[in-house]
């Protein structure tokens, strides 16, 4: 198990960095850079990391290169990619990730620095958020909003149930320390490195009010139901649990929600190579469930009445 984390620094007003990750996202950059710009606290230090977008984006972050520590464009591989060299050059206390089609609630980032003011120990503070789509009007729709105190809990139990990256504000020496993202993990590799931190025992704390809003649409990457995209998080989300359950000191009860959740991914995309015609993967997966644990068929079984249940009227 990882060392508790190292004490902080005696800073009073910490500098926040805010890492903007896009690609071809020209009709909603703006909308995130201005939620980070328009904040009344001064110390915020903004990086932009374009994928090498085509359709207009380069244009709009141009606009207010002016207030922008760090910006760049070019074909960097993906998400994870940028993400990693966005955490690597930010010179903030505290590092926020921003994807270029969500953004930050009014007063978000005031409200976040205040709390790391208070605690220079605070390691991660973890805060509401909320997904939205919206309607043929313009206007945004609340699909669900996460703030009780009980959803935000950095544990292992909330993370194997939503990431919800988007409401974690950690420690730039946290990073440093646990080493940041690894691009190996693909589209998991927040969730690997959020189980990280956690195993890590960092000090935490929960704002239960909203500062983060999701966009549901169909190019989101997580959010827009793709079947394609949704195996390959089950695959990476498979690969993160059986990792750590072989190589982490756990918990008794943090192995029993990683073995459930290994258990559930395995379901899930069993289930998708099935229907999308690839046995091959499926019994593949099949194997890797009963080999981590020999009682999975029993659960499968369990789930699926569960499942049942709840439909019934």
């Amino acid at each position: 198990m990882t060392d508790r984390l190292p004490a902080g620094s005696n800073d009073v007003t910490p500098w926040l960095s805010v890492v903007v990750f896009v690609k071809n996202a020209a009709g909603t950059v703006e909308r995130a850079l201005k939620s980070v710009l328009e904040h009344q606290h001064s110390k915020v230090e903004l990086l932009v990391l374009d994928g090498g977008s085509t359709d207009g984006t380069i244009e709009v972050v141009r606009r207010y290169q002016q207030q922008i520590a760090y910006w760049r464009t070019f074909h960097d591989g993906g998400p994870e990619f940028a993400i990693r060299e966005g955490i690597e050059r930010a010179t903030g206390d505290v590092i926020c990730l921003l994807p270029g089609d969500d953004w930050l609630e009014p007063n978000a980032l005031d409200n976040v620095a205040r709390e790391f003011a208070a605690d220079p120990d605070l390691d991660v503070l973890s805060c509401g958020v909320r997904t939205v789509h919206f309607e043929g009007g313009g206007n945004p729709v609340v699909e669900s909003e996460f703030a009780d105190p009980r959803d935000l809990e950095f544990t292992i139990h909330n993370m194997v149930r939503r990431v919800l990256s988007g409401g974690r504000f950690i420690r730039r020496r946290v990073y440093r320390q646990l080493g940041g993202y690894n691009p190996d993990y693909s589209m998991s590799n927040d969730l690997e490195l959020f189980v990280r931190v956690i195993l890590a025992r960092p000090k935490t704390k929960v704002l239960p009010q909203v500062v983060y809003t999701y966009w549901r649409h169909p190019g989101s990457r997580t959010l827009g139901r793709d079947p394609d995209m949704d195996m390959a998080m089950m695959r990476g989300s498979i690969r993160v649990a059986a990792d750590h359950l072989a190589r982490s000191q756990l918990l008794p009860d943090e192995r029993r929600e990683l073995r459930g959740f290994h258990g559930r991914c395995c379901a899930r995309l069993a289930w998708m190579s099935m229907v999308r015609g690839k046995p091959g993967e499926a019994f593949s997966v099949l194997r890797q469930a009963v080999a981590e644990n020999g009682l999975w068929p029993i659960q499968v079984v369990y789930w699926l009445f569960r499942y049942v249940v709840r439909l019934k009227p």
